[in-house]
């Protein structure tokens, strides 16, 4: 028997990047506008016309010519991120778009990222390909220490979870297409039994070689024409699609005043085929007990769903199979009066284990918009599909969705190749109770990670802020409000004041104009990089002397000015209380990341072979030992004491920037935390047998924990190569003692100093 659920659960957040669709407001644009974004294969990824052919069958081909992709996957902003190049490039691509997309579910739920470090916040991610993992291993040579936190699938959740220090389940799951509604199933389940307080869900699909192409080819499932046509007389079955997304996801007891819930998880189930002809066969009956699992646990009357989302891959057996299922479940022509069904996958395509989380996420707008959106490219109903008789209707163009007397209830299903079905049943947010409209000045704050960023950022607020109405107060203060009390604020900032929506496009934009160019301190909130309040700055009207709270403008313009130069300020008292609103998402400045070594052939290393080589880094220069003095060493006992330490401190940076492939431009005070660099543990052995090497004295494991700093490092090299011994008897002494450590003792002291100094890092 199913036990029903204790209480909905609130989907207070969406993130996303979906073919066409940068984010959750160009999605909703798309789908209600009836478009599509499916291309050719771009360049960058193989060459569509030389794999092509029209027989799936022909070894090495693919049917596969067009899809729905995503631009700029080889980027990533590894500064705001806080990775080092060296990292940066390991990472799947994949999981690079999931810290992305977690980071605008975020803020599209309110919740600042400081807000959320430490908690029980759960992720489950899920992702099927890893091609990039593949592509590397067509050179074993070159393979090192960093793909082995940047390519395995449950990265795929656990660097979230330590980008973001979330500390609940962290859970990368596979059940193909059917895996991000898993992972939505297990993310409740989470909440439900306590062990996440909070949770994101979600999947992902990056298609960034042809061999899961050619592959899906010979399963017989992609479309010669290029298109999905679910339900459609002469669909031939799904185009593939990328992208990622994630929602944020609360009990319904946990809502607050501010939150905008988009809709309610009330009910979900998964489960698999069992035995049948064929693993990859679907199977009616299923798909159906899935279905009644999760209406019994949403204690909702199959009579009250109003629109189902259906996997709906335009694959003519799947289709008739998955609304022959639905018709069972929901009760066939008998219910009255018919439910309308749609798929996405003639927008964007077949996102594989993110086909879920894309069809949930087309719900959750749709109930939140009070519209339903239409599926494309339906000319002839499959006449395999009896929709009269089943009670169902396609969805063929935008419109409004019906108001009866009960909340609208929706319902997404998926199923997948490996026999796992699941279905979740999604009902309408209350609507939200009426705030007064304010009246005055009010501050809007925007901040960055860095000053490139911050300008993108302003670019986007004014162009925003002149789509709203001049008179929508409301509007005006949810945007204020939002930006104030529900966003992270980074080193680089900027606020201005205005009693309108014009006044402070009007504001930001002569800030703009004037708004300094370089990115030059790791004190942004100390240096010219970080905008001072000016009279350009500051909209005010003569008419409002006054904030929206009552506080004097005169005091008002004083806290704006010591916000701009990195002062903390509690904005409580001065935005009024307001409800979460979208606003423009984080300004990625993002660079190419590539192992650049992965389109060209694997090179022959005559000294691979030598087994005296010991490579440790390959960025640490020549680490072949050597018998005599290093020269390291040698130029330091030639130097003046004076000019030791400076010698030593300039060898360090150069000896950091190569082991993480920081760009000469990219400033790096002697004070300048190490971990924020992109150091990790790696790095830190990897640096610490350089050093060993270079300066013929033993260093303990916990070296760059123990000095996380240049100077700092640099005092102890110092130290340890020119030791002084009643000074530095008891270091020596530690030395020995740490160098002695086993390999998981060093391991475990390692990550006791790196807990450790996490307490002190943002």
């Amino acid at each position: 028997m199913v036990t029903p659920a204790l209480e909905p659960v609130a989907v207070v957040g969406l993130g996303c990047r979906f073919p066409g669709a940068p984010d959750p407001t160009a999605y909703w644009s798309l789908l209600r506008a009836g478009r599509h974004a499916i291309v050719g294969v771009p360049p960058s990824r193989w060459d569509a016309a030389a794999l092509h052919d029209a027989d799936p069958q022909r070894p090495g081909r693919t049917l596969c010519r067009s899809g729905g992709f995503l631009p700029e996957v080889d980027g990533i902003d590894w500064r705001a991120l806080r990775l080092s190049p060296r990292e940066a490039r390991a990472i799947d691509p994949q999981h690079r778009l999931l810290l992305e997309v977690a980071w605008e579910a975020l803020e599209d739920a309110g919740l600042p990222l400081e807000a959320v470090a430490g908690s029980r916040t759960g992720v489950f991610v899920g992702a099927t390909w890893n091609d990039y993992a593949r592509m590397q291993s067509r050179d074993r040579d070159r393979l090192d220490g960093y793909a082995a936190a940047g390519t395995p699938m449950a990265f795929a959740a656990n660097r979230i979870s330590f980008t973001f220090d979330l500390r609940g389940p962290s859970v990368a799951l596979d059940a193909t297409c059917s895996a991000s509604l898993v992972a939505l199933h297990q993310a409740c389940q989470s909440l439900w039994s306590g062990d996440s307080t909070l949770a994101l869900a979600g999947g992902v699909n990056l298609i960034l070689a042809p061999d899961s192409a050619i592959i899906m080819s010979k399963a017989g499932v992609l479309s010669a024409q290029g298109l999905c046509r679910a339900l459609d007389a002469d669909a031939d079955g799904f185009v593939r699609g990328e992208g990622a997304g994630l929602v944020v996801l609360k009990l319904r007891s946990q809502v607050t005043a501010s939150d905008r819930v988009y809709a309610y998880v009330r009910g979900v189930a998964i489960n698999h085929n069992g035995r049948g002809p064929w693993i990859m066969a679907p199977r009616a009956e299923a798909q159906t007990a899935a279905i009644r699992d999760a209406l019994a646990r949403a204690a909702v009357d199959p009579a009250e769903v109003d629109y189902v989302e259906l996997h709906g891959t335009g694959f003519p057996q799947g289709d008739a199979t998955e609304t022959a299922a639905l018709g069972a479940a929901l009760g066939g022509a008998a219910r009255g009066r018919p439910c309308a069904v749609g798929s996405v996958k003639t927008n964007i395509g077949n996102l594989e284990p993110a086909a879920g989380v894309a069809s949930l996420i087309k719900v959750c707008l749709a109930l939140h918009h009070g519209e339903l959106p239409p599926t494309l490219h339906l000319e002839r109903i499959n006449p395999a599909i009896d929709l009269a008789g089943l009670g169902l209707a396609a969805q063929t163009e935008t419109t409004a969705w019906p108001r009866r007397a009960r909340a609208r209830v929706a319902a997404v299903t998926t199923t997948s190749f490996s026999g796992v079905n699941a279905h979740a049943v999604l009902g309408e947010a209350e609507p939200a109770a009426a705030l007064p409209a304010p009246r005055g000045l009010l501050p809007l704050p925007l901040s960055a990670r860095d000053a490139q960023a911050l300008r993108a950022r302003a670019a986007a607020t004014i162009e925003q802020l002149r789509g709203l109405e001049s008179d929508d107060a409301a509007a005006l203060r949810d945007v204020c409000f939002t930006a104030a009390l529900l966003r992270s604020h980074h080193a680089h900032r900027v606020a201005v004041i205005g009693d309108s929506a014009p006044a402070l496009a009007d504001a930001l934009a002569r800030w703009l104009a004037g708004a300094p160019s370089a990115n030059s301190t790791d004190s942004p909130a100390n240096s010219a990089d970080s905008p001072a309040s000016t009279a350009d700055s500051l909209a005010t009207s003569a008419d409002s002397p006054c904030t929206a709270t009552g506080i004097e403008a005169s005091e008002l313009h004083r806290l704006i000015a010591a916000y701009n130069t990195g002062a903390a300020i509690d904005w409580r008292p001065l935005v009024p209380a307001g409800r979460c609103v979208s606003l423009p998402t984080y300004p990625w400045q993002r660079e190419r990341m590539w192992l650049e070594w992965l389109a060209t052939p694997p090179a022959v290393d005559a000294e691979s072979e030598n087994p005296e080589k010991i490579d440790i880094d390959a960025s640490t220069g020549d680490d072949t030992v050597d018998p005599v003095i290093p020269p390291l060493l040698a130029a330091l006992r030639e130097a003046s004491p004076g000019l030791r330490r400076a010698r030593l401190l300039q060898h360090v940076e150069q000896a950091l920037r190569a082991a993480l492939e920081l760009p000469a431009d990219l400033p790096i005070g002697p004070h300048a935390r190490l971990f924020d660099l992109g150091v990790s543990s790696l790095t830190a052995l990897a640096l610490r047998t350089r050093f060993q090497r270079e300066l013929a004295c033993e260093l303990p494991p916990t070296l760059l924990f123990d000095h996380p700093s240049l100077d700092g490092l640099a005092g102890r090299l110092l130290a340890a190569a020119f030791p002084e011994p009643a000074a530095d008897a008891p270091v020596d002494a530690r030395a020995r003692e740490l160098a002695a450590l086993t390999e998981v003792e060093a391991e475990a002291e390692l990550a006791r100093r790196l807990e450790h100094l996490r307490r002190y890092l943002p």
